[in-house]
């Protein structure tokens, strides 16, 4: 239960850095209303694993000149049902996210360039760069 509180602590934190580094709500709109889609289908059965979504830091191997500094650019979604994860659940996980463009693209404005995907008490995970799904053409220059 400490854990859970200490999580919940962590999230306010993090939404709070979020507003105050980048002057409006955004990105923390983008997260609130993900979360609400997630717990969802969960909820509704249409996928059987829950996920968080938080903003954490990104890869700087990633970088593009959109980013947000390295502490506030990844888009992390965290299963945390995450027994006996695959590397299958990762990639559909992925899927909410890169198979839409215009989304990613609309992250990339925000200053995300890592999307991040791993179990809560796993060591497993994925760690995908934006720019490679937006196919943006080289019209952005790398970071």
């Amino acid at each position: 239960m400490p854990s859970n509180i200490f999580s919940r602590i962590a999230t306010f934190l993090n939404r709070v850095v979020d507003v105050v580094s980048q002057g409006n709500l955004e990105r923390v709109r983008i997260i609130r209303e993900f979360n609400l889609v997630f717990k969802e289908a969960f909820m509704q059965g249409d996928i059987d694993r829950l996920c968080v979504v938080t903003t954490s830091p990104g890869k700087p191997e990633f970088k593009h000149e959109l980013s947000t500094f390295y502490l506030r650019s990844g888009f992390k979604i965290t299963i945390e049902n995450d027994n006996n994860l695959t590397e299958g659940d990762f990639i559909e996980i992925s899927k909410y996210v890169i198979e839409s463009a215009a989304f990613v693209r609309q992250l990339m404005a925000l200053g995300y360039d890592t999307l991040i995907i791993k179990g809560k008490n796993s060591f497993m995970g994925l760690q995908i760069p934006l720019k490679e799904i937006a196919n943006l053409h080289n019209y952005m220059l790398n970071g």
